[in-house]
């Protein structure tokens, strides 16, 4: 079980936090519930930065046993995360990746100051040693008089090789899963879906220049409908696909996007029949915020990958049903790839949604096939993979019941408890 520590950073006062399965912060805007999934992020993304410093040093053939330019680049990751630190005052941010390896993050002066512990760094050096170790034997052969057949061979090894540090690097942080971050405000980037490729990244934060590349990298992908993808990996594919998952999750798109997503020659568009259609940057605003949930979740599952995800308000602009989907959908990501999940929100509605799912699947362990008749089992959350916090006043408080496993009911639509307080004051009154 990973774990993260949070004091005096932004909004956030004072948190110890297990990274569970599936993670929920609810709270109002400025709590601190993005400081929260961007910190979990950051450290969880500093393992693609050991692995660049060890390719580049492998390259180099130079290796840094003190870690000097892994701290340089923890430095400017976080300056690219949050900006400048001349305003921060005594921050502490502490990553566990498990077996007494962890990063800790606080001030030197007015300076990024991170600290590994002496297994994480004790690991490291021994990566080192093993990568070094096998340098020579890979990239010191002469190639002059070799042929084709053996340089094709070289090349199998450094391949081999490279992999290798990959999961030595894995192994190091105790996580092999890819990282995407959909962050809030992804509507803009629809409306200016055109061009992306010119808009100036410098002025952009991490995530969001992350975000923008991994929707440039998978939009060529669209060209094809949802069930020629399907096809195509049928077809091109060795590897094992998960019919029931994949086929629930294109349902379940089109039943929240009503329409099908095709990007062509002539750009993004939504297909409402076979011939008519709306270009993307027209079409509704909840339909411009969910598009890439939806297309990122749907690739991800087709392609069978190993995801870390954070979703930044999945809600936002969505009609409750749709929102009540995106947690079906969700919960499809999660089941179909054992998936870790962070999920913030504003939404009652989609923490109804998650009590619906652990509900059947807590009743499903006595009355499986009547269960599944009303929800079915491949949208299950298992109420150990769940976790689910109320951010407020620069702390956490976990809000699902001890005795029933569920989310508390009065936690999930407090402003109705208010407005419904409200009014009955004004209908007492009213009867006098």
């Amino acid at each position: 079980m990973q774990r993260i520590i949070i004091r005096n950073f932004g909004p956030v006062k004072d948190i110890d936090l297990e990274i569970s399965q599936i993670l929920v912060f609810i709270g109002q805007q400025a709590s601190g519930k993005s400081t929260i999934s961007k910190s979990i992020y950051f450290f969880k993304s500093l393992r693609n930065d050991v692995l660049k410093y060890l390719l580049e040093a492998v390259e180099n053939n130079n290796f840094d046993r003190d870690f000097g330019n892994i701290g340089k680049r923890i430095r400017s990751k976080f300056l690219d995360f949050w900006g400048t630190t001349v305003h921060l005052r005594d921050i502490h941010l502490e990553y566990h990746y498990g077996n007494e390896k962890s990063i800790t993050i606080n001030l030197r002066g007015k300076y990024i100051n991170p600290v590994f512990s002496s297994r994480f760094k004790k690991e490291l050096r021994k990566i080192i040693s093993d990568v070094e170790s096998n340098l020579s034997q890979v990239f010191k052969i002469n190639n002059t008089f070799l042929s084709s057949s053996e340089l094709l061979s070289i090349e199998q090894q450094k391949k081999n090789y490279f992999k290798r540090i990959e999961e030595l690097t894995n192994v190091l942080f105790e996580d092999d899963k890819d990282l995407l971050f959909i962050p809030a405000g992804r509507s803009l980037l629809t409306v200016l879906s055109e061009q992306l490729q010119y808009i100036q990244q410098s002025k952009l934060d991490y995530i969001m220049r992350a975000f923008i590349d991994r929707i440039n990298a998978t939009k060529p992908l669209f060209f094809k409908s949802l069930d020629d993808l399907i096809n195509d990996k049928i077809n091109l594919s060795e590897e094992t696909i998960k019919f029931g998952f994949i086929n629930a999750a294109k349902r379940t798109i089109e039943k929240i996007l009503k329409g099908r997503y095709i990007n062509d020659s002539e750009g993004e568009k939504l297909f409402i029949d076979k011939t008519k259609y709306v270009k993307i940057n027209y079409s509704s605003s909840g339909q411009q915020e969910v598009i890439w949930i939806l297309n990122m979740i749907f690739i991800n599952m087709l392609n069978n990958n190993k995801v870390f995800v954070v979703f930044e308000e999945p809600e936002t602009h969505l009609y409750p049903e749709a929102q009540k989907e995106i947690i079906d959908l969700i919960a499809l990501l999660l089941n179909s790839l054992k998936a870790h999940i962070i999920i913030t929100t504003h939404s009652p509605y989609i923490l109804s949604s998650l009590n619906n799912l652990v509900y059947a699947s807590t009743l499903a362990s006595n009355s499986k096939k009547e269960v599944n008749k009303i929800i079915n089992e491949k949208f299950h959350i298992s109420p150990k993979d769940l976790s689910v916090f109320m951010v407020k006043l620069g702390e956490i408080e976990n809000i699902i019941d001890e005795d029933t496993k569920l989310i508390k009911t009065e936690a999930i639509d407090s402003a109705s408890l208010i407005i419904n307080d409200v009014f009955n004051k004004l209908f007492e009154f009213d009867e006098k």
